[in-house]
């Protein structure tokens, strides 16, 4: 596992171009291993020149079959002869996250969209073929699990997973498609012309106008960049940002700007530091003692209490993790300095790192280069279980982009007299930004959120 920290600014990004390659070329081989351990699908009959029910297409060349193909996933045929749509979602987009689970972001859609009424009824078809199905029957206990997981953090009512499209989640990509709304929304939404805002019962519906702007940043227009990338928002991002607008103009509420920006100050407290050097494998914060600033926010389920913010350090690349509380106020924080990069070459060291059964996030315990031994922290045990999936939002000088990671965190205690740190952290992080990928390894201390003097 070469160590990626002593590279040259030009030679990281270059490994993690090829690293994220290699992934890509994983999650493909996954997947097709998937697709050959699963039946033939039966025939569907053709209807309307090729497609069945006026909307769903097997022909190449459809803006479903290629947008899902491209991604290793094919429509079934259960899904082609079922229900068209569920609420506002498109049923291929539902039952193409339920089969890609262990994608970034594609559980937590779940998780944030349980009371939605068209989330319930896909459970409910889901249910009915689970009776028959041992697979889609294990594949729910699964999503069950990982829902779980999530604890009590806040839902976003308009997350989507990174890289999806609005229009493929709702089924409104491709000309000729029939309106997947209900029927009174879709009459309104007419009736309110095809550039405005509607208003139904008080809620308050985006138009034409408005849906074209959000898929021409989505397709990077006007910027030259892929979605996600830095300086956009990502494809999550811009719509709840959109959504949000939309929301604080119908309720008349105010803005009221987060605490926590870029550019802020803040005062490390050095104690923690001093009391732990030599025990540990954190290193010493820049401007430990002094005012530092803060080079990026990134944000994890947002400025609400459940949620966590980043704040990363300039220079090292160090961050202090947050855990908001009551009235959004910080009960946790972690100090976090990195340790170690990989950038994995292949598909086999990918696997190492993320195979379901033996990778090593998520495995029970986790062992740094010098031998020491970190028990799981995150959901303990004795078995491996999958990463937690984590969505973050970063801020910066230079605009926003949505990183996507599969983590899990360790500690071990430092053997340490009070009052020095009494545990170490390690967090380990398999990361996508943009169109690189690595794997991050961090350490960390608790520090007292009441000692940053944040300013």
């Amino acid at each position: 596992m070469p160590h990626g920290g002593g590279a040259s600014a030009g030679d990281r990004s270059y490994n993690r171009s090829q690293a994220a390659d290699a992934l890509r070329r994983m999650r493909e081989s996954q997947a097709a291993t998937e697709r050959a351990a699963r039946p033939a699908p039966a025939p569907v009959p053709s209807r309307g020149g090729g497609s069945y029910g006026g909307g769903y297409s097997t022909a190449p060349g459809t803006s479903y079959g290629g947008w899902y193909r491209d991604r290793g996933w094919s429509v079934p045929g259960p899904v082609l002869t079922g229900p068209r749509n569920f609420g506002v979602w498109d049923a291929a987009f539902l039952w193409f996250l339920f089969s890609t689970l262990n994608r970034p972001g594609h559980s937590d859609f779940f998780r944030n969209h349980q009371d939605d009424p068209g989330y319930r009824e896909w459970r409910q078809e889901a249910e009915r073929r689970a009776q028959n199905d041992a697979e889609t029957r294990a594949r729910l206990e699964e999503l069950d699990r990982r829902i779980a997981e999530g604890g009590d953090q806040p839902r976003d009512p308009d997350y989507l997973p990174p890289g999806i499209p609005a229009e493929i989640a709702t089924g409104s990509e491709g000309a000729g498609l029939p309106d997947r709304r209900t029927p009174s929304l879709a009459e309104a939404g007419r009736a309110g012309g095809d550039g405005g805002l509607a208003t139904v019962g008080g809620v308050v519906l985006i138009g034409g106008g408005l849906l074209a702007v959000l898929a021409w940043r989505r397709r990077g227009g006007g910027r030259g960049g892929a979605a996600g990338g830095a300086g956009g928002m990502g494809t999550g991002g811009t719509l709840a940002s959109a959504a949000g607008m939309l929301r604080h103009k119908a309720s008349g509420q105010g803005y009221a700007p987060s605490r926590f920006r870029v550019g802020m100050t803040l005062t490390l407290d050095p104690a923690p530091f001093l009391l732990a050097a030599g025990s540990t494998h954190v290193s010493n914060p820049p401007g430990a003692g002094g005012t530092v600033s803060v080079e990026e926010v990134g944000r994890i389920g947002g400025d609400v209490p459940g949620g966590m913010v980043r704040l990363y350090l300039p220079g090292s690349r160090a961050m202090l993790q947050l855990h908001l509380g009551h009235h959004n106020e910080p009960d946790e924080c972690r100090y976090f300095a990195p340790l170690d990069e990989v950038t994995p070459a292949d598909e086999a060291e990918w696997g190492a790192w993320l195979d379901p059964r033996e990778g090593m996030i998520g495995w029970p315990e986790f062992q740094t280069r010098d031998g020491r031994l970190y028990a799981r922290a995150w959901s303990p045990g004795q078995s491996r279980i999958q990463p937690r999936q984590l969505t973050e939002e970063v801020e910066s000088t230079s605009g926003r982009r949505t990183v996507s990671s599969q983590a899990m965190l360790y500690a071990a205690p430092t053997g340490l007299a009070a009052p020095a740190p009494q545990t170490e952290y390690i967090i380990v992080s398999a990361i996508e930004d943009g169109g690189q990928a690595w794997v991050e390894i961090r350490a960390g201390l608790d520090i007292n959120p009441a000692s940053l003097s944040l300013a």
